[in-house]
């Protein structure tokens, strides 16, 4: 009775503050979790193609050793050694470096913004998952409770039996109750061996028997804005979307590359020779070059640039809608989880205040095992209740915040 009376605080006690926090379970993911290690790779490799394009824009050069054997007359053999440096640079290549250049940048851009939506969507996992477990551990200590509880209510009738103040089949409803309520308890202590597993692996880890968490304050119910403003705020700084802008960008540039490809296009490049043992050689060379026949290949190229581009313009008015419909999802189960948050805790507390009226009654004679059993299961439901609301509200928070495309910037944890 003391433990279904208490509150329910999701607060860490005891031997729960020697796990992990939920920032530390972040920073184990942001170092482990394999999605964001292939993202900083892919913007390495974006990063290097820039710099290899933008090296177009630099002079070469290059140096020579070289041996040449001569025979003449088929009698005397001559063996020449020469060491030489050249020099070499475009300096006007009709446009198809400029457009080389920014489609590589628009690409690093585009990896970049994929890299900050991984990590926000592993953040998200992670928080939900987190608080997923804390939700497992802190029902399976409501059904713990309620196994206690049905055990002291048996134990408490099975001594009016023999004392003959009660009849034994007062006790069946209770007995049936308890192996309920134990079974309950099993897969609750189950969920929270599977929930530990599932956070690990989306913190990248594998599966550790010792692995433990923290609790956490109450959630910190903050002044909720309109949908609208959300939803502002989710297309102006959503990682993807801009990522989706950039990909335009690359887009363009690529078809701009493709069409170069089709008209006569003029080049001025120069040279110059540095022979260690000759004479020196400085040359300008400018012209126009055109493909005259490729066999389409040219026309294809620029045909399928344009279908990519037309593509990326359909992905992005989509995209719009989609963070539209998630952001307003997010915000009404954020908004339903904490009315659930407020009517689950007066359901709680008339729970409470019926079992404490039905064992005042039991007490004086004027009610009977089963209506105690019926008061103690309103007491557990309202509990499991309130406890999923909870923990639902936080979940709810990091969706939200995922879904405006900024982590952190709604939850601040309780002291």
């Amino acid at each position: 009775m003391i433990l279904l009376s208490a509150p329910i605080v999701v607060q860490a006690d005891g031997d729960s503050n020697k796990g992990l926090s939920l920032q530390q379970c972040i920073e184990i993911a942001m170092q482990n979790q394999d999605d964001i290690l292939v993202g900083e790779n892919t913007v390495t490799a974006a990063t290097e193609r820039q710099k290899r394009t933008s090296g177009d824009y630099y002079p070469r050069v290059t140096t020579q050793y070289s041996t040449a054997l001569a025979k003449s007359g088929g009698l005397n053999t001559r063996k020449t050694d020469g060491l030489s440096v050249s020099v070499s640079h475009d300096f006007y290549d009709g446009g198809l470096r400029d457009a080389k250049a920014r489609e590589a940048a628009a690409g690093l851009a585009q990896k970049l913004f994929d890299l900050d939506r991984t990590r926000q969507k592993v953040i998200y996992n992670v928080t939900r998952e987190y608080f997923l477990l804390l939700q497992a551990q802190r029902l399976a200590e409501v059904r713990h409770a309620q196994v206690n509880y049905l055990e002291g209510q048996l134990a408490m009738i099975m001594a009016r039996v023999q004392l003959g103040a009660a009849a034994r089949v007062d006790t069946l409803p209770v007995e049936a109750q308890l192996t309920n309520a134990r079974v309950d308890l099993l897969e609750a202590e189950n969920t929270i061996r599977t929930s530990a597993i599932q956070l690990q692996n989306t913190m990248g880890l594998l599966p550790d028997p010792d692995f433990s968490i923290m609790g956490t304050g109450e959630p910190a119910i903050t002044a909720i804005r309109s949908v609208e403003d959300y939803v502002a705020m989710a297309l102006s700084e959503r990682p993807d979307l801009q990522e989706a802008e950039a990909g335009i960008k690359s887009a363009e540039a690529a078809v701009e590359t493709a069409r170069l490809s089709l008209r006569p296009r003029p080049i001025v490049s120069g040279s110059y020779d540095k022979s260690f043992d000759g004479d020196d050689e400085l040359s300008i060379t400018g012209g126009i070059t055109f493909n005259l026949f490729d066999g389409g290949s040219s026309r294809a190229a620029y045909r399928e640039e344009v279908a990519n581009r037309s593509s990326a313009e359909l992905r992005i008015a989509q995209l719009k809608k989609t963070i539209q419909s998630e952001v307003r999802q997010a915000y009404l189960n954020l908004t339903c989880a904490g009315e659930r948050m407020a009517a689950s805790d007066l359901s709680l507390k008339s729970a409470r205040k019926n079992l404490e009226a039905q064992e005042g009654r039991y007490k004086q004679g004027l009610a009977i095992p089963l209506d105690l059993l019926n008061a103690q299961l309103e007491v557990a439901t309202a509990q499991r209740n309130a406890v999923q609301a909870r923990y639902d509200y936080y979940v709810f928070i990091a969706q939200l915040e995922y879904a405006i495309g900024k982590q952190g910037g709604l939850y601040e944890k309780a002291d």
